[in-house]
């Protein structure tokens, strides 16, 4: 007996010095990174798209939108070398290659499985898309990704996402994962509750699909419902919006508009565990664009990633790119503007007059459903305890 309790105070011990390390480890990372956010200025989104004289040519669907305030970016227009599956990384986008390291953690997403780059279907010359088909994307830790990094707390973010969905048939689909710390709801009784973001795209009876997002401890569910598959799986791409702020959550799927009003039970704090994009590969999409930001981004800067998108899906930037190179006119690259002109507002009035269901732009307070907390106290009062204590840690 007095060799099992000095095994059990041993583990307690050495479980409560691992988490102590791993704390401080956390926290010393963090104070070496820089989470500066410059403040965009007129400069930084200029609507003119050729300026100067005929031998300069600049063009600001090439640029990021709101990029100032971008946080991360991962994608397939910049520089495909960034995904290397030799080293099963998938680089930020703006990364210079010679800071490709391990100290550099938080500016990369992992996988474990090979990513294949298939050409999209706009045009065979622009940007390829990275096939995640089977493949889960883990991120750098969550709490990188929170507005204040002393204390992990999440008070607002924008995320991003353009990629091509070919099928969708798990019953739950995970696109986007941040997950929180556990939350103490009653002290007084040992009661948790567990916080988590993420987005769900749920198969229905129908086969068509429901969108459930979680923020904390709350779904939000019942506005985004029954979106035709038709028109989530047969597209050249599709663009996600996700935007959260303490009072009000904004998700949007091409141009279409669904708001929540937030509930709010408790402060978010986010964990050491990973972001996650396509939880456990469920969903057959390829992916050409992620992008989060700390921040709250405005409606004409998330339009303008639809130009973003196209400006490489449409291999216009491999246009412009090639008549420089060879020393061409801007006459050329200006037809090609016109054209692409032309082509994109085609493109913007489709996603606007298609209606993915007969809702657009619905504010409602969430059908909230309170995910249930668990009582460690119960869990200890268990006849069997150490085998209850561990089935909890494990």
């Amino acid at each position: 007996m007095k060799q099992i309790v000095i095994k059990v105070l041993g583990f307690f011990i050495g479980f409560f010095i691992t988490l102590f390390l791993i704390n401080y480890i956390n926290i010393t990372n963090k104070k070496i990174e820089n989470f500066t956010v410059e403040t965009p200025t007129k400069e930084h989104y200029s609507n003119s798209r050729i300026e100067g004289n005929d031998n300069e040519v600049n063009n600001d669907y090439a640029l990021i939108p709101y990029q100032a305030n971008k946080f991360m970016c991962i994608n397939t227009f910049f520089d495909t070398k960034k995904i290397s599956n030799a080293e099963g990384r998938w680089y930020e986008c703006d990364l210079p290659l010679d800071e490709y390291n391990d100290r550099n953690n938080n500016n990369y997403f992992t996988y474990t499985k090979n990513i294949n780059l298939k050409p999209n279907t706009i045009n065979k010359n622009g940007s390829y898309g990275a096939d995640i088909n089977t493949i889960q994307l883990n991120g750098p830790k969550s709490f990188y990704f929170a507005n204040n990094v002393n204390t992990n707390e999440l008070n607002e973010f924008s995320m991003i996402m353009t990629l091509k969905i070919l099928n969708i048939e798990a019953k739950n689909n995970i696109l986007f994962e941040l997950t929180g710390n556990t939350e103490t709801i009653d002290a007084s009784v040992q009661q948790y509750t567990y916080s988590i973001i993420n987005i769900n795209i749920i198969t229905n009876e129908n086969g068509n699909y429901d969108f459930i997002i979680i923020i904390g401890n709350t779904e939000y569910k019942g506005n985004i419902n029954n979106i035709d598959k038709d028109l989530i799986k047969n597209n050249d791409f599709i663009v996600f919006g996700f935007i959260y702020t303490k009072s009000e959550i904004t998700f949007l799927i091409n141009k279409q508009t669904y708001k929540y009003t937030t509930v709010n039970n408790f402060q978010i704090t986010l964990s050491s565990t990973p972001v996650i994009i396509n939880k456990y590969g469920s969903i057959n999409m390829e992916l050409y664009n992620f992008i989060y930001y700390k921040t709250i981004i405005p409606i004409e800067e998330y339009l303008n990633c639809f130009k973003h998108n196209y400006h490489y899906l449409s291999g216009l930037h491999t246009i412009i790119e090639n008549n420089r190179a060879d020393g061409g006119d801007t006459s050329l690259i200006r037809d090609k503007l016109i054209d692409f002109e032309e082509k994109l507002g085609n493109y913007f009035k489709l996603i606007t007059d298609t209606k993915l269901d007969k809702s657009d732009d619905i504010t409602a307070t969430a059908n909230m459903i309170q995910i249930q907390p668990f009582n460690i106290s119960s869990i200890n009062t268990n006849k069997n305890t150490s085998s209850s204590f561990f089935s909890f840690l494990f």
